[in-house]
């Protein structure tokens, strides 16, 4: 811009501030507590902004029109020294919104759209410069405005008048009348005349010796008091004087802090210096300085007549001439940088849960994958080369699809990646990982479900059928309802025993570091996935849970969740899932398989039946075929907590018995003794859930103590 800035900045301003406001700082939106007061900064300045834009647009009316002028030259000359005087509170404003899209949780609705916003302590620092800046600026303006206005009336009144002397037969009548009955037309000097205090000579000193620290760009010497550097100064201290006391009704409780006596002081040697500033007296310099310096003044005398009326008391001078010396300082010192999160940092409210190193690329330093649960079913990704992070990609199941881009049917084995989509940003993420472990791991962190048994090229068929869409081949694989722990074990820990194991899992366990190492992630990423029945016998999750309610807090207590089988396999030529939960009414039939029929031949197939009268069977499959509808199909229905779009899934009709085949005899015996392990944790876990049931309606039972 050639002139400061134009009525349209002003709008885009305020507009901006208001939306920080609105969208992030007001009690439906659940802002923090910490940062309410900076929301109600912004509210405040976007306010006098909007006041500021008033003021300019009712000048605009008044002026009379010239066909020959350019109003937008205009305002912007007109507006140059309001912008010299409040400073760059474009970048200040743009600076909060930059510190919103750094540091903000979303909180997403079903539909994918922002829902709550949630501020991390690590923001403060930031928060505190910001909200001391916007109130700097908010301040300066409300100073500035109406001394603005009565300037741009008056330049008004001044462009009539010039009119007015054109058209001679009214010409004395206007003149008269406005001198008569309009006494702003003459500057006012009521200010000037009221007499000040003189402030102590051990105090000016000091004032005096404190601008040799920090001073601004091109200051002499007090005689050349700089406009812009001095005005900040004056407005800054004078806002953290007496002003901001309020005194009690006792005669002890009058008396303000030592520092807001000394800034009122300051302020007022501040403002004897500005008026005798050489370049205020200098041609050209815009009248707006003078106005702003006679509100300051009048606001200075109401604060000095506070003292003079009793209402206040100074602090004795011997106390004030011992203060440190920076409480003497003069300049206003610009704010330090914003420092940008640590994104590989563990924030408030989250569990570092897996660190998985990441495949070298050609001239690339080796890097790793860091993953932070925020709850359970929101989880962040981090990937760091060495000490820098790059941009994290929040990931939340209810919203973003996770696609095993790895176990595609008729894919490539050596392949070690997940694909996870956001379905309505259109945010994509391919995730490469070094092994099929590592894959595991993250899937498993995204899904709440350990792969307890992959198995590739099985076959399957629902009641024995041939037909195209009741038969298929694909990936299988075992789940264990299982949430990634907060790992704390040292690197080459060994495995807990099994109970062990079922203890400390319901128990919360918090992160030793906020990094873990590459190691210690591959340590538990092998643990995790480990196929040994002693890491497989514990609990998979919790049976209770603690509830919060009108009426206090109580106890949960929830029926476990079933181990599962989940095929990676294709329906009419699309990438689909066939899932089932092995619950206690689910299990093999050993006098169905093909061996009954031909003992002679070895038997490859397992017969999987059901107690009651169906199998419940869910399909999900792909939007559209192969390829294209790789980015619709989504793992994150079958996760735990329950996906809010599982009952959508369809349930294959009429299921009575699956029939699977492997590829060979070693493969389907390893098959059943894992099943036979899933049945196990299985049954510790009802076991488990029906204790701890009894145990509760014992409780509920007896007699309370008075």
């Amino acid at each position: 811009m050639a002139f400061g800035f134009s009525v349209s900045d002003l709008r885009t301003a305020w507009q901006l501030g208001s939306f920080l406001h609105d969208k992030c700082f007001t009690r439906a939106q659940g802002a923090d507590i910490l940062y309410l007061r900076f929301g109600r900064e912004i509210q405040s300045f976007a306010e006098n902004l909007q006041q500021l834009e008033a003021v300019v647009n009712n000048a605009n009316r008044q002026r009379p029109r010239r066909r020959w002028a350019n109003p937008e030259s205009e305002c912007r000359m007109a507006l140059e020294p309001v912008s010299q005087a409040v400073g760059h509170f474009q970048k200040t404003l743009a600076e909060c919104e930059k510190l919103l899209g750094d540091h903000e949780r979303f909180r997403r609705d079903a539909a994918g759209f922002v829902d709550n916003v949630v501020w991390h302590v690590s923001t403060q620092r930031d928060v505190d410069l910001l909200k001391e800046r916007v109130q700097f600026h908010a301040t300066k303006l409300l100073i500035v405005t109406k001394p603005f206005e009565l300037h741009l009336l008056l330049e008004i009144r001044r462009e009539l008048q010039d009119l007015r002397r054109d058209v001679s037969e009214i010409k004395g009548l206007l003149v008269d009348l406005l001198r008569n009955e309009d006494p702003t037309l003459g500057p006012s000097n009521t200010a000037q005349r009221v007499a000040f205090p003189d402030i102590p000579t051990e105090i000016v000193e000091k004032f005096t010796a404190s601008l040799s620290s920090n001073p601004p760009e091109g200051f002499q010497d007090l005689a050349s008091m700089p406009l812009k550097q001095g005005f900040d100064a004056l407005v800054y201290h004078f806002a953290q004087s007496t002003v901001e006391f309020n005194p009690g009704f006792d005669p002890s409780q009058r008396t303000p802090e030592e520092t807001q006596f000394v800034n009122l002081l300051k302020s007022k040697w501040l403002l004897d210096k500005m008026e005798q500033s050489s370049h205020l007296s200098a041609p050209g310099t815009a009248p707006l300085w003078t106005s702003a310096l006679a509100e300051l003044k009048s606001d200075i005398i109401k604060e000095y007549k506070r003292f003079d009326t009793n209402q206040l008391v100074a602090p004795p001078k011997e106390v004030i001439v011992r203060l440190p010396d920076e409480c003497f300082s003069v300049w206003v010192v610009e704010a330090p940088p914003l420092v940008p999160p640590d994104l590989a940092e563990q924030r408030p409210l989250e569990d570092q849960i897996l660190e998985l190193p990441l495949p070298d690329a050609i001239g690339t330093r080796r890097s790793s994958l860091i993953v932070f649960r925020r709850s359970p079913i929101e989880l962040r990704l981090v990937t760091t080369t060495r000490d820098t992070a790059n941009p994290d990609f929040i990931v939340n199941t209810d919203i973003t699809r996770v696609i095993p881009a790895y176990g595609t049917p008729g894919g490539n084995d050596e392949s070690h990646n997940l694909l996870l989509s956001n379905r309505h940003v259109q945010d994509l993420r391919w995730q490469y990982l070094c092994s099929a472990e590592d894959v595991r791991s993250l899937q498993q962190a995204l899904t709440g479900y350990r792969v307890h048994h992959p198995m590739k090229n099985v076959s399957w068929a629902i009641n024995g059928s041939a037909k195209p869409h009741k038969t298929g081949k694909g990936m299988l694989q075992m789940w264990q309802p299982q949430s990634l722990p907060v790992p704390t074990e040292a690197p080459g820990t060994l495995p807990l025993s099994p109970i062990q194991s079922s203890a400390s899992v319901t128990s919360p366990r918090s992160f030793s570091g906020s990094k873990a190492s590459v190691a210690g992630s591959a340590n538990l990423s092998r643990r995790s996935t480990a196929l040994s029945t002693s890491t497989t016998l514990f609990s998979g999750s919790s049976a209770t849970s603690v509830m919060v309610g009108n009426r206090g807090n109580g106890t949960a207590i929830k029926t476990p969740e079933p181990p599962v089988i989940v095929f990676f396999t294709m329906y009419d030529d699309k990438y689909a899932f066939l899932h089932f939960k092995l619950t206690d009414r689910i299990f093999v039939d050993p006098e169905r398989c093909y061996c009954r029929q031909n003992s002679r031949k070895p038997c490859r197939t397992v017969v999987i039946v059901t107690k009651d009268k169906t199998i419940d069977l869910r399909r999900f499959h792909a939007s559209q075929e192969s390829g294209k509808g790789l980015y619709t199909w989504d793992l994150a229905r079958f996760r735990i907590p329950r996906h809010p779009q599982y009952k959508d899934v369809e349930v294959v009709k009429k299921v009575e018995y699956l029939t699977l085949e492997f590829d060979s005899v070693e493969a389907k015996d390893k098959f059943r003794t894992e099943l036979r392990s899933l049945e196990k944790v299985r049954e510790l876990d009802n076991r488990m859930y029906r204790n701890i049931l009894a145990e509760k309606q014992v409780q509920d039972h007896r007699p309370s103590k008075k």
